[in-house]
Parts: C-alpha cells; structure tokens; sequence
C-alpha cells in the first residue's frame, strides 16, 4: 500500500504514542493523503469538463469554463464529506497523540519545530506538505497530478491551500501564511518560488521548497548546525573547566530571568567569552553556537549565512556568540548592512545573543545590550592554573606564568606548538625554550604598521657598564618576574590602582648601549620587544596620534610586549605654551600618552639622548632612570674585546688597547668600525688586520664628522690619510 493510498483504518482508535519520528510522520501522511485525495478528486472533476487529453492546454472548452463560473462548482466537493470527516477524525487523533507524547515526555521533531517558532496548525500542515516529497517520492507523481503539469512534481501554494482549507473563504484568509514575513518563510524553514515551465503567474502557482536541513530536522536525522555554516560557527559545548566562574555565575541569573538577553564581552580572551557564555547557557539549559565574525564577512553569501544562524539557534535551543564583532564592524564596508540584517533578524529573537569585542565600548552592537562585561587579564593564579593544565613542566610553569599574560586558548595552543617544535628535533617532549618561544609566538602582536619588531641578540656578557648601572637593568626585569608576588599574594594590587607595569627611561648619548640593553631584558624575560617607529606614530592630523598610541600600547598589552621609544624626545619633550589649536593638541597627545603608560602592565622604555629635553611629568612618572655614561678607556677597551667575537680570525698586529686609548667613541661606534674592519679583511681572503681597523675607523670618523687627526690616530695617521 503507496502512501497515497493509506486510509484512516485506524481513525477510531484512542490516541497513541509513537516510537520514533518516522513512525509518526507516516501517521500524519495518512491524513495529508486524505486531504490530497479531496484536492485531486476537485481537480479531476474541473479536468473532465476540459479538452480531450491529446488538446489540454491548446485551447479551454465550453463547459469548462461554465463550470468555473457556475456557483455550483464553488460547493462541487459536498459529496467528499466522508472523506473530509474522516481525515477531521484521525486529525483530531493526530493532535491528542501528540498531546499524550509531550505529557508523558517526549517531542517528536514536528512538534518540537511547531513550538519553537510559533507555529499555526495550518503552518504545520503545510510543512508536511512541503516535507512529503522527502519521506515518499510518491508523492511527487501526485503533487504533478494536482498541478496538471508532469513536470511540476513539488506542491505550489495552490496545493498546499486545498491541504489545509475547507472552502474558498478558508484559502483566502490562510494566503498570508505565504507570505514573505510570514513565520514559515522569514525563519527560512521552507521557500517558494515561480516554477519556469508554469504557464500561469502568481502566488498560487509557486512552488514550494522545504530546506534540506530542516527536512532532516523533521526526519530526525539531524541535530547539529547547518553543514552550511560549517565555515563560519561551531557548537560549543559546556566547558569541563570554568574559567570564568564568577562572570558565567553572573550570566546565568541573567539568562534565568532574561533569557533573550542581548550581553556585550569586552576583553581579548576569546576562550574565556566562551567558557563563561557557554556555562551560562548550559545552566539555563540551551546550547552555545559560537560564529567567527569576520569568516562570516569574508563568506560568498553573509545575509543568507545570518538567516541560517538566526534559525538553527532556535532548532537547537542555543544562545549565539559574534566573537570579534567590534574588529569586523570596524574595519569591514559591508559591515553596516549586516549589523541593519542582524538587528532586524534578533529583535524578536527569544534567546541570548553575546557580542564579543576587544573595544571597551559596545558601539557597533547593532541592538541594545542589557549587560556588559569586562573579561580582564588573567591573573597569575589563573595563568599558573593553566599551565599546569595545558601539560607544561611542573619546574617550568611558575616563570612562564609570571612572564607571559596569555589567555587559555592561547596556553594551550603554545604547550602544542612546544610540542610540536620539540618533535621537531627529535626530543620525547618540550624544553624551556620551546616553550618560552611558543610562547612569545603566541602572544606577537599585530605592530608591524607602527613598529619595528627587535630579535634579541645580546645577553648580560656582551653590554659593558658599571655595576651599579647593570644592577638597575636587573632590577626592572626583576618587576616584571615577581609582579604576580607583590601584587597578588601581598596585596600591593590594592594600593596600586594603574602603572603596575614598569617604566623606565634610559638616558646617554647616541651609541652607548641603550637599544642593547632594552634588548637584554626581553631576552632574558623571553618577550616580545618592539622599537617605535616615531615618524608613523605621529601624526599631523588632530587625533590621529592618540588613536595610534592607543593602537600600540592595546597591541602590545595583550602581549606583555617590551616598548622601546628611541628618541623619546620627539614626542615626550617638553609641553609647550599654548598659543594655537595646535599646541593645545600637543600637550593633549603627552597628557594621553601619560595616561596610556600607567595604564599599561608591561615594560615601557624611552631612549633619550638628552635627559633634560624630556617633560618633567615624564620624569617623575618613572620607576626607573638608567644613565648611560660615556665609556671611558677601560670600559672601551672591554668592548673592543666582546666586539671581536672568538671564531674571527685576527692579526697579531692588531693593538686593542691603542684603539681603546685613542678612540674616544661609543659603543656602537666600535661596533660599526669592527664590522666594516671585518668585511675589508673578507674581501682580501685576510684575518682582520690593525690596517683594516683604521681604515674602518677613518670611515665612522668621517659619517661622524670628525677630522682625521694624529692626535687621535697617532702612527697610523698615515695609513688613515690615503
């Protein structure tokens, strides 16, 4: 027995319970037969009056045309009342069986869908319609008989209407269930469309078109997100650890009074937006769809994807997170007309919707937020805790915490990226090193555009100062390595409102070891270092260099990132007397400026030449000032030694002391004559000779502008004149 021949045998029987979805989508096909027999039994009657089979659609005939307009034809169907009453009866039965399978706990897909978008009885019906196809390819030969077209083998608004409508009146009042912002339409659980080979125009004859996935839905065989939003989201599942307990405690009260809530979560720790929504959500019993904003930009149909998202968060009963929004709204063209999308797709939407965002400031969301929350930076416990989690050395964890801000999600990819370099020359597991260095990798910011991004080279053997200088430098990577002690465990944090970071100024002239140093303490500490790069950070336009520093110290915060300001001056000089706009702006960016260095956690270093141009604001808010001497002869004369490495061949002619003695220069310009020194020796296959340090020297003599003079030069005046 064909589908399109099942009866309502059994229409007398109480309500019953079914053991799966299939079995009572057969069940409601016995009814939709029924319907579709009165539907076929009107149109064959309207049919027989037509043209022969061989002429129908060449011309109309006569009597067809009386019977249309005759008002007996509008009452034809008055002996298809057994029929009609026996599918009322086993509709009747339908519907208390489905009441007696949610009383006894159960929801079959159908009636799940019905109730989460509100659907009529007739919105019902007609997604059967639409769905039978799917369950019955029977159906398709039937749907082609209601059409009189065998090539229009999908139910049309027409057929649906003569399913669910009992006379004219009836079909007229149920057009708009057809509509475009009807609930069937606008949730996108099914489409209609004009088929190309219709004769005939309208909204009667299109056809209608269920969504592959909520067909799957209503068969049961799906119950995950859309295949095609796999690009662009994920279901994210309850957390086994809570990362943010206090922040999703907060949000499931939330939830449980305001469950469609609209939350805003500033902060850059994407894995803690997560953790905290997606707790919230499971305590509030619904799921979490977590969207990648921008991959959602970058997609070949955004404005379909967003439907798609909008209506698998009702199938699924799940809260939806725009991670990255603020980046996307900010720097995407498009990004207006989505956000005008998604505010009119959410403004009725009955679950929670977070935004997250690195900006402090919720602007771009497109909808009202009822709460905002500021997710901050992990504190040493946390970052400890992970660690340990994440698998790290037991020995290694306490500096890696302390050294290194990261977040979760970024520990946990830095522990495999460690692994993954260990393998990599062949270890069973991860050293220090590789983990301190996926570690930096993980946590690089995005300066490239306004800064210049320094390896270090140097260790504490390679700079040459006084004691007292080099005890200053190990005093500020000291801060940094037991901020997490004083802060934290001894509760200075409380006493200290901003500038736990540390700033430091190093003063001395061009070449005495400034840029080395700053070097050093990265190296030693393991951080990013970066020089900034002045000509792009200022700017002539009006608020432009605010929104530039601001730009660097965001970037550089997220990752404990060292800041070397080289000629400081330039920007952190003295304020000037207002006598325009522009001075006034001026003083606004240093004022900015100082705002943005207390502010900030990590190291800032500004490199001056002259101490006395900077601004006295500046000076006093140092935690640290490192004077630079220039080197004297022993001091010179140590430097000259580190400068030739070991693996140089050099003379024996070559009188270290006499260069330490003569050249009163600075470091760095010893380090420029031996480098050139070095190469002259290259091009002539020899070990680095006393000539080619002396001609390398007239060399930095001259870029200096210096007089080459036997004072300074002494025997080897001769030799520098050539």
């Amino acid at each position: 027995m064909t589908a399109v021949d099942k009866t309502a045998a059994a229409a007398e029987a109480p309500a019953r319970p079914w053991r799966s979805a299939l079995e009572q989508l057969d069940a409601e096909l016995e009814w939709l037969s029924l319907r579709l027999r009165v539907v076929v039994e009107r149109g064959r009657r309207r049919r027989a009056l037509g043209p022969p089979e061989s002429y129908r659609g060449l011309y109309v005939a006569d009597e067809e045309v009386e019977h249309l307009l005759s008002p007996e034809a509008r009452a034809a169907a008055a002996d298809l009342g057994p029929i009609v009453q026996q599918a009322a009866r086993l509709r009747a039965e339908l519907d208390a069986g489905s009441k007696a399978a949610l009383a006894a706990g159960s929801e079959y897909p159908i009636d799940r869908v019905t109730r989460i978008f509100g659907l009529r009885p007739e919105e019902r019906s007609v997604l059967l319609v639409a769905l039978a196809a799917s369950i019955d390819s029977g159906y398709e030969k039937v749907f082609a008989y209601a059409n009189d077209d065998i090539t229009r083998r999908r139910p049309t608004v027409e057929v649906a209407l003569g399913v669910i409508a009992e006379d004219p009146a009836a079909a007229v009042s149920l057009r708009p269930l057809f509509y475009a912002d009807a609930p069937l339409l606008r949730h996108r659980l099914l489409s209609t469309a004009e088929e190309p080979s219709s004769s005939s125009s309208g909204l009667l004859s299109r056809k209608l078109e269920i969504d592959e996935h909520v067909a799957e839905v209503l068969l049961g065989a799906a119950s995950g997100l859309d295949p095609r939003l796999a690009q662009v989201a994920r279901s994210t599942p309850a957390f086994d650890d809570d990362l943010e307990p206090e922040l999703a405690r907060a949000l499931g009260r939330l939830l449980a009074g305001r469950p469609e809530a609209r939350v805003y979560l500033a902060g850059r720790w994407e894995l803690e937006k997560e953790a905290a929504a997606a707790a919230a959500c499971e305590a509030a019993g619904l799921r979490l769809i977590t969207v990648d904003t921008p991959a959602l930009r970058q997609a070949d149909a955004p404005s379909a994807l967003l439907q798609l998202l909008v209506r698998d968060a009702r199938l699924l009963q799940a809260g939806l997170l725009f991670s990255s929004w603020d980046a996307f709204a900010e720097t995407e063209p498009e990004a207006p007309r989505l956000a005008v999308q998604l505010r009119a797709l959410i403004e009725a939407h009955p679950l929670p919707v977070f935004f997250g965002g690195v900006s402090e400031s919720p602007r771009s969301v497109p909808c009202e937020v009822q709460l905002q929350a500021d997710i901050g930076h992990p504190s040493y416990a946390q970052r400890l805790r992970e660690w340990r989690r994440a698998g790290a050395a037991p020995e290694d964890v306490d500096q890696l915490a302390a050294t290194f801000r990261l977040g979760a999600g970024e520990i946990r990819a830095a522990v495999r990226m460690a692994g993954s370099i260990a393998h990599a020359r062949g270890a069973a597991g991860p050293s220090f090193d590789d983990l301190k260095t996926s570690a930096r990798l993980q946590s690089q910011p995005r300066l490239t555009s306004l800064a210049q991004r320094i390896v270090p080279h140097f260790t504490w053997e390679d700079i040459v100062l006084p004691p007292d200088r080099l005890d200053q430098l190990r005093e500020i990577a000291a801060q940094v390595l037991h901020q997490h002690v004083v802060y934290e465990e001894w509760g200075f944090g409380s006493k200290v409102s901003l500038g736990r970071g540390v700033t430091a100024l190093f003063a001395g002239q061009s070449g005495t070891g400034k840029t080395m140093a700053a070097e050093i303490i990265a190296g030693e500490l393991g951080l990013e270092m970066y020089k900034i790069d002045l000509s792009g950070l200022v700017s002539k336009y009006i608020g432009e260099t605010e929104k530039n520093l601001a730009r660097v110290f965001d970037e550089a915060g997220a990752s404990n990132a060292i800041l070397f300001f080289d000629e400081a001056d330039a920007v952190f000089g003295k304020r000037t007397e207002v006598r325009d706009s522009h001075d006034r702006y001026a003083n606004i960016e240093v004022s900015y400026l100082l705002q943005k260095m207390e502010e900030y956690d990590g190291i800032v270093v500004l490199a001056t030449n002259l101490r006395s141009n900077l601004d006295e604001a500046f000076l006093r808010r140092m935690k640290a000032v490192v004077e630079f001497p220039f080197p004297e002869e022993d001091d010179r004369l140590r430097i000259w030694q580190r400068t030739l490495t070991s693996s140089a061949p050099v003379a024996e002619d070559v009188d270290l002391p006499f260069l330490a003695r003569q050249f009163r220069i600075a470091g760095g310009n010893i380090k420029n004559i031996v480098l050139l020194a070095a190469f002259l020796a290259a091009e002539r296959r020899q070990p680095i000779r006393m000539v080619h340090l002396i001609r390398a020297a007239k060399r930095e003599f001259q870029k200096l502008g210096r007089l080459i003079a036997e004072s300074d030069f002494g025997p080897w005046y001769d030799e520098a004149r050539k």
